[in-house]
């Protein structure tokens, strides 16, 4: 990265973080883009040349979570290790990373969700964001199977629609919840306990 981009970046994360200490403390819809940016002290040019509307943090939000999927994935499929670990690995690197800042995570969370099924109601399109998370845990399971860690009569799709169904209904709980529990070490559980079974 140029020594131009690296200043670009770092506009970008410091409009970003206060953005969000802001929203924090005042809630996304009662704070303005001139608020944000007398508290990051840039012109209101500035912050427009970056997110064209306040909506757009959302959405930098979601881009910078893909990215950590992205990055995740790309480290455990070059690991030597069995699949059950690489997607305990995913899941609980993710969940660490919400865990960094619960209160941003569930405000930006929840308003970008409401944003995204706005868009879908008056566009009849449907986000398909979960369909690639659904992907990457069927990769992971399918090296599982051809490597004789996963027995091969199992459903791949099932299994993989599976964890994704445990991952976001767990993440959901945690964010609707006040209390202090961890979300990695819930998920970890699950987890296991997916992959011990529950039979006798």
């Amino acid at each position: 990265m140029s020594l131009r981009e690296k200043k670009k970046q770092e506009t970008r994360n410091r409009i970003f973080d206060v953005s969000g200490k802001l929203f924090k403390e005042k809630g996304f819809e009662n704070t303005t883009v001139g608020e944000i940016t007398k508290e990051a002290g840039i012109a209101k040019g500035t912050f427009f040349n970056y997110f064209p509307t306040k909506e757009s943090l959302l959405f930098y939000f979601k881009k910078q979570k893909e990215e950590l999927i992205f990055n995740i994935v790309e480290t455990q499929m070059s690991l030597d290790v069995p699949a059950k670990e690489k997607i305990m690995n995913f899941f609980v690197l993710l969940a660490e990373n919400y865990e960094k800042d619960k209160e941003l995570t569930r405000l930006l969370f929840f308003e970008h969700k409401r944003l995204t099924m706005a868009s879908s109601q008056r566009s009849g399109k449907k986000e398909h964001g979960h369909q690639r998370f659904i992907d990457i845990l069927c990769d992971f399971l399918k090296e599982g199977m051809q490597n004789g860690e996963i027995r091969n009569e199992i459903d791949l799709k099932i299994a993989s629609e599976s964890l994704n169904a445990i991952y976001f209904h767990s993440l959901m709980i945690w964010l609707h919840s006040d209390n202090d529990d961890s979300f990695s070490r819930d998920i970890s559980a699950k987890i296991d306990l997916l992959f011990e079974g529950i039979g006798e």
